[in-house]
């Protein structure tokens, strides 16, 4: 068997000024790893600075947030047949030298998902919100989840498949953790270095953080009660 194909997926609102570094990096440190941005109803230079960079790309003609534009990259990746998609964000934040050691863990343990940790190695670092949240989604799933809004994860062929229909909208990633949970994925966590965002601000406000832990509650509730999917 061959290397897996594997493909980075970028989320991107409104990041014309970071995209062109966070592409640099991600060729210098992983040459052989091919890029989709997902742009996500931009109103700055987003789609102007795709056609220059030279990478895949699809565009939303307005915004359906994060978890939309996620789900679309992994319909993608499923129909193009990738293996593995590395899912990392587009303001700078993620240290694109770390995707080796995810994918490694990735396949060395055979598992369906892993994901970087910004507060692995010093819990409890996230603010208190954050920090709630990761405590919920913990005892609900039974893992340890010290990063329950982290953007940087790598995806097997299970995951890949499953969450091309079946990701999370909006700001998906506290329902995520509940979802690969009730359907039986295997998940860990791995440390990163974060770092602060290249330029502009976090979508991620504290209306959303809230937000998000409103229907982490609801989620609560309501995957258990599903019926589960089949990869």
């Amino acid at each position: 068997m061959g290397s897996p194909r594997t493909l980075t997926l970028i989320p991107a609102y409104n990041e014309a000024a970071n995209l062109p570094l966070v592409i640099a990096e991600i060729r210098a440190r992983r040459p052989e790893l091919e890029i989709l941005v997902v742009d996500d109803g931009s109103t700055d230079d987003t789609t102007q600075v795709l056609r220059q960079l030279g990478v895949r790309w699809l565009r939303w003609p307005r915004r359906r947030g994060v978890g939309c534009a996620v789900r679309a990259g992994l319909r993608y990746a499923a129909r193009l047949g990738f293996d593995v998609v590395v899912r990392i964000d587009a303001d700078g934040q993620h240290d694109a030298g770390a995707i080796g050691r995810l994918i490694e863990r990735l396949h060395e343990d055979g598992l369906d998902a892993v994901m970087g940790s910004r507060y692995a190695d010093s819990y409890p670092g996230p603010a208190p919100l954050k920090r709630a949240l990761a405590t919920v989604v913990s005892a609900v799933t039974g893992r340890r989840i010290t990063d329950a809004t982290s953007g940087f994860w790598v995806l097997g062929p299970r995951a890949v498949t499953l969450l091309a229909a079946h990701h999370p909208r909006g700001y998906p990633e506290p329902e995520l953790h509940l979802f690969l949970s009730r359907n039986g994925l295997s998940l860990v966590e791995v440390p990163v270095r974060s770092r602060e965002r290249l330029s502009g601000r976090s979508s991620l406000t504290l209306l959303r953080v809230l937000t998000a832990g409103a229907r982490v509650l609801l989620a609560v509730v309501i995957v258990p009660l599903r019926q589960r999917v089949q990869p």
